[in-house]
């Protein structure tokens, strides 16, 4: 579709801010003028803001007018080579392994959008005055919700709240892709989780409604610091202008921010304690200039002035004067060599402090994380339980493979430890067994006690595939019922009752071509 007057266009900005806990931000954003994306990273130790990278800037290609092309499928097309580019990395740069973004992406035609979105940043449209969430949390208690075990107002306290089930680190995900209808007077808002947990949807409608996309933008993100700004917050807003609207200046160029974006001025923080903490953490320290140097320029005007010519001037004053400038001289030197005697010891007692605290600090970490566990995946994908914490000390992993993780095909749980083979009726549980939408959460559940980490593999499994089922083996199996039931109808039947309804259930999805692809919509046992 070739733009005309008759259709659409945009108005847009992006910001961010790192807000007032985090050292650096992990978030990326873009927009233009037939692209707005955001991605919120995670993972820590500087591979977070990679994964945003990474996935914004393989997106922005899209930025063009999509004419008759299917933006749904160039959306899914451009995310899974981003997610790609992210596995691609992990294998080069180890150190990055656990990174990963969410994605909230809208691609523009000039009459509709096009949307693609994965994990818990969100996306809102305003139309009317009324604020519509346009995405879906992929996250565990929205999934509470969904089924109806959680009530929405109970989300914001309960303790699984940060755990998301998709996200896009390098492992395949299926995002959810759907059309979006514009309208001339829409305002739309993409924004991170940093901006929509510390600020209610109702206080995000109302500055929504006011000013300009840039105004907008820096006061929402001006909400979430007074907030207490816990997280990096990032926003894109754009308003739907009709084609023919000459009132409004479009931008010439796109705009990033985030990560994305090249350093820029930080904005003042808010005066607000936590504000004020940030301000002082962040805050450089001022040295100021020895005070000697300014007494030894003051003793050399002072000798230069005694070996002057000019009347009343001799040469005993003038040797006086230096005489006086070198025993100065030499009475600072050796004040000097004493205070930085004095500063050596100080230098070498706190560095024996600091050696100290480390040890100790080291031991008592070390020791902490023997009581902690977690779910991580082997080279084979299969499920384990990691003993320690996931960091490194000293270049020391403070964790180690514990235990080994299988199903039966009952879907119970069973752990064996790492020497001991799995009895014959539990196969390994591995990531192909769980469908694609859980897959990516594994990486982010929490670490606790073995008991906690027990109880997280027993939610897995409820959400495991079910047993693939062979079609031929099915029909003999049934054949071979009919018989046995012919020769005896008492005995043999009490003993197949508890599985009755799994195997017909099973058998039907078989009949019509189901459960037999192992990893896609069934999972294999032993």
């Amino acid at each position: 579709m070739s733009p005309s007057q008759n259709s659409l266009k945009l108005n847009y900005t992006a910001a961010s801010d790192r807000g007032l806990v985090r050292t650096n931000n992990e978030d990326s954003a873009f927009a233009g003028r037939n692209l707005l994306v955001l991605a919120d990273g995670m993972g820590g130790h500087a591979a977070g803001e990679v994964a945003s990278q990474l996935l914004v800037t393989t997106m922005q290609r899209l930025d063009r007018d999509p004419g008759e092309n299917d933006m749904l499928a160039l959306l899914g097309t451009a995310a899974d080579d981003a997610n790609t580019a992210i596995a691609d990395t992990v294998r080069q740069r180890p150190e990055t392994q656990g990174m990963g973004t969410t994605c909230t992406a809208l691609m523009f035609n000039g009459t509709t959008f096009g949307m693609c979105h994965v994990g818990d940043s969100r996306g809102y449209r305003l139309r009317g005055g009324k604020l519509e969430q346009i995405t879906i949390d992929d996250t565990y208690v929205q999934s509470l919700v969904d089924s109806g075990s959680l009530k929405p107002e109970d989300v914001s306290t309960h303790p699984q709240k940060s755990l998301i089930l998709k996200a896009y680190t390098g492992r395949p995900v299926d995002p959810t892709l759907r059309m979006i209808d514009a309208q001339p007077g829409d305002r739309l808002l993409l924004c991170s989780d940093g901006l929509s947990d510390p600020v209610t949807a109702d206080t995000i409608e109302q500055t929504l409604k006011e000013g300009t996309p840039e105004q907008a933008a820096s006061k929402l993100i001006d909400l979430a610091l007074r907030s207490g700004g816990p997280d990096n917050v990032t926003v894109v807003v754009a308003d739907v202008l009709a084609g023919d609207d000459e009132s409004t200046t479009i931008p010439a160029a796109p705009v990033s921010a985030g990560a994305l974006a090249l350093p820029e001025a930080e904005r003042a923080h808010p005066n607000t304690a936590a504000g004020r903490a940030a301000a002082l953490n962040r805050r450089p320290q001022v040295v100021e200039p020895k005070a000697q140097a300014a007494g030894a320029h003051n003793h050399g005007t002072g000798a230069n002035a005694g070996n002057g010519s000019g009347p009343g001037n001799v040469a005993g004053a003038g040797s006086g004067a230096w005489a006086g400038s070198s025993a100065g001289a030499a009475e600072n030197s050796a004040h000097d060599n004493a205070s930085k005697r004095g500063r050596n010891w100080t230098l070498a007692i706190v560095v024996l402090v600091l050696l100290a605290g480390l040890i100790g600090g080291g031991w008592w970490v070390y020791a902490s994380s023997q009581d902690k566990y977690y779910i991580a995946t082997n080279d084979s994908d299969e499920l384990i339980i990691e003993r320690g914490v996931d960091y490194s000390l000293f270049g020391k992993d403070l964790h180690e493979p514990y235990q080994r993780v299988c199903l039966t095909k009952d879907d119970e749980v069973r752990t064996t430890d790492l020497g001991e083979k799995p009895s014959n009726d539990c196969h390994p549980f591995s990531l192909t067994d769980l469908p694609g939408s859980v897959r990516g959460s594994i990486t982010h559940l929490d670490s606790g006690s073995y008991s906690e980490v027990t109880d997280q593999l027993q939610r897995l499994s409820d959400k495991a595939l079910p047993v693939c089922v062979n079609r031929a083996e099915t029909d003999n199996n049934g054949k071979n019922n009919e018989g046995k039931n012919n020769d005896d109808n008492s005995g043999a039947n009490k003993d197949t009752d508890k599985d009755t309804n799994k195997d017909a259930a099973n058998a039907e999805s078989a009949d019509d071509g189901g459960l037999s692809t192992p990893g896609v919509n069934c999972r294999e046992v032993s």
